[in-house]
């Protein structure tokens, strides 16, 4: 009696919902609007006197932000590539 093989078949893969592309959308864009919220922070750190010292809550917010924006892109890009490719 021989066992069967259910490797033989090709299987597609699961993507959790929370890697999903229209998540990874929706957070490209809410990460947007966080960007510029840093944006305009750093901008009015800029005019305001008092606010001068907290140049770095701005950054920080634009930093982090844009570092997601860019680790999700190339997330999305890797997995169309992978998909168009195969």
């Amino acid at each position: 009696m021989t066992k069967l093989d259910y490797q033989s078949e090709p299987r597609k893969t699961i993507t959790p919902w929370y890697d999903s592309e229209a998540v990874c959308l929706v957070m490209i864009i809410l990460m947007f609007f966080v960007f510029m919220f840093g944006y305009i922070g750093l901008a009015l750190a800029r005019e305001t006197t008092i606010y001068q010292g907290h140049f770095w809550v701005p950054i920080l917010l634009m930093s982090a932000s844009g570092i997601i924006i860019v680790s999700i892109t190339i997330r999305l890009t890797k997995r169309y590539i992978i998909r168009r490719f195969q």
